[in-house]
């Protein structure tokens, strides 16, 4: 599983709560399973409200990569542009990725570019907004 949940996307959104709630039992459901989880975290410009290192840059505080799990730092709007996203997956014998994540843009590059690395997509990457 593939996770974009910085704060910047997530806090102080109406649906907040119930959506971090809905992500957290998705990733429950894929550590219980031995899924690898990839948290992806986009490098914001300086200066701007999500600027690399910011609070809103930062993972939303109920998310958190643990022992094994792959944090990446991306830039728009594909997270394996310029990142070693690729040989982490493939080290680890990966060859499916699901998508969480709000922006539709970056779902839909990491997602084509997923495919044209050879990775199965599962279904169209699912938008919430």
């Amino acid at each position: 599983m593939l996770l974009s949940a910085q704060r910047s996307q997530l806090e102080g959104r109406a649906d907040e709560r119930e959506l971090t709630l809905g992500w957290n039992r998705q990733v429950s459901r894929a550590r219980e399973a031995g899924h690898l989880l990839v948290f992806v975290q986009w490098d914001g410009e300086a200066g701007t409200d999500h600027a690399t290192f910011s609070r809103a840059w930062t993972l939303y505080p109920d998310f958190h990569a643990e022992e094994g799990e792959v944090l990446v730092r991306a830039v728009h709007p594909d997270a394996f542009a310029g990142t070693d996203l690729d040989a982490e997956l493939r080290a680890r014998g990966v060859r499916g990725l699901e998508l969480l994540g709000l922006d539709e843009e970056t779902l839909e590059h990491t997602a084509a570019r997923a495919r044209d690395l050879g990775y199965a997509v599962s279904g169209a990457p699912a938008v919430v907004a």
